[in-house]
């Protein structure tokens, strides 16, 4: 086969199980296909911004997808990086269901199933010939007692047993949501690696053959951009059925003050699926609400504690709002073009300050959990789309602006982080930012135009 000409830095966290680190890691260094630079570690360094492929080849149950390492992972993949992941028999399942419900959650791979039986010690012959895996690999593969993936969503399989069971499959950036451009793989085994017994000539060979696969198209500039489900979310509610004004909400518990004025024809006040009426429940919440003009939709879910919202939309815009508990101040103010705006909201003393004004289409996705501050500020002519996810205590002061169409993702974990951002011009704007901030704080200010 055709080795490897790109040297990348390689990021291999492994728990010293059968030495499978170390096979690892000669394969990826060797001269006649790697040419790698290799680092092995058995915890997760503070910063990994320079590797072009981490290995995850720990597989216990005690190592699952925390937060912080889906942040690592998120900027790997969306840098343009690889990502390989370990998985194993079913002993080891809550390793394993972390690991799909993250590429199929978080990443957007599709619908993912593993297997609640396993694919056993039987021989590994399929190797997908069809597919983007180096179609001259050909082979018996030893494994024992792999796990099976019975469904891998939007991604391609790799190599079956003789039965047809799935033990390794990969999703590129278009197998995932839009903001990712790298890779990542899954292999159902650790076996095949380790102990001299398992660590055939074969596999060795197969090892050579994923090695040249996993080498990334690396993107250092990295885009952000709605991806497919978002704009089926967009769609579906703008498209959503109201005929003439319609409110229905229901309300439990002391001291809510609703006022609602609607005025105009297709106006809706309905629960944040569209289709089950807005319920607030408990504690002091206050809500109002003012549409004018034609075909505005509002979703909203309130429960408990001291939340205070303010919402105005005129003309053409949509809004779905969830809200669960503490002194949460929402105000959003659209005016406009056709925009959409989705908030969601846990908890603690969170404050928001959204508006979308002026002309253009304006999207906006927000995801808040902990004690968060934020300022967004969309407005100009231009096309905007927007999409923030935080956790704990983060401050945030964005203004898109002009003519150009701009796009920013922001995804912030850890420590306290301070962000200013402005986009304001007649070209094209693009910001991505995944950061965990393992300082005791974190700031950054950026200005494109």
């Amino acid at each position: 086969m055709t080795g490897s000409v790109f040297a990348e830095d390689v990021l291999i966290i492994h728990e010293s199980y059968g030495n499978t680190h170390q096979k690892w890691k000669n394969r990826l260094e060797d001269a006649s296909g790697g040419n790698h630079t290799v680092t092995s570690v058995t915890s997760m360094p503070a910063d990994t911004s320079s590797y072009e492929q981490i290995y995850d080849i720990r597989y216990s149950n005690s190592y699952t997808m925390t937060s912080s390492l889906q942040t690592h992972y998120k900027a790997l993949l969306a840098r343009g990086g690889t990502l390989y992941l370990q998985t194993e028999h079913t002993g080891f399942g809550t390793r394993n269901n972390s690991v799909i419900d993250f590429i199929e959650d978080d990443l957007g791979g599709g619908t993912i199933t593993y297997g609640s039986s396993n694919a056993g010690s039987g021989s590994i012959t399929q190797h997908n010939s069809s597919g983007t895996f180096d179609t001259s690999f050909s082979g018996t593969l030893t494994f024992v007692a792999a796990g099976k993936l019975t469904a891998i969503g939007n991604g391609e399989w790799i190599a079956k047993t003789a039965a047809g069971d799935t033990v390794a499959a990969v999703w590129y950036g278009s197998d995932l949501s839009n903001a990712y451009t790298g890779k990542v793989i899954v292999v159902t085994d650790i076996n095949y690696a380790s102990h001299s017994t398992y660590y055939t000539n074969t596999n060795k060979n197969w090892m050579n053959h994923l090695r040249a696969m996993l080498v990334t198209s690396f993107n250092t500039t990295p885009q952000s951009s709605i991806s497919t489900s978002q704009q089926s979310t967009v769609t579906n509610t703008r498209n959503a059925s109201q005929s003439n004004n319609k409110i229905f909400i229901t309300q439990s518990g002391v001291g809510v003050e609703i006022n609602i004025t609607q005025d105009g024809t297709n106006n809706l006040v309905i629960g944040p699926d569209l289709t089950n009426a807005g319920s607030i429940v408990g504690d002091y919440n206050e809500l109002t609400i003012v549409q004018t003009n034609n075909n505005n939709i509002i979703g909203i879910d309130i429960d408990g504690n001291s939340n205070d919202v303010d919402i105005t939309q005129n003309t053409d815009q949509r809004a779905l709002i969830d809200i669960a508990g503490a002194s949460n101040t929402v105000n959003l103010n659209q005016s406009g073009g056709d925009n959409h705006s989705s908030i969601a909201i846990v908890g603690n003393s969170n404050v928001m300050d959204l508006d979308q004004t002026e002309s253009g289409n304006k999207i906006l996705f927000l995801d808040v959990d902990g004690s968060n501050n934020v300022t967004v500020d969309q407005k100009g002519t231009g096309a905007h789309f927007l999409e923030i996810q935080l956790t704990d205590s983060h401050t945030l002061d964005i203004t898109q602006d002009g003519s150009g169409s701009h796009n920013a993702s922001i995804n912030l974990s850890g420590n306290p982080s301070t962000l200013n951002l402005t986009q304001d011009s007649s070209s094209n704007q693009n910001y991505m930012l995944l950061q965990n901030c393992t300082q005791v704080s974190c700031s950054a200010t950026v200005t494109q135009n």
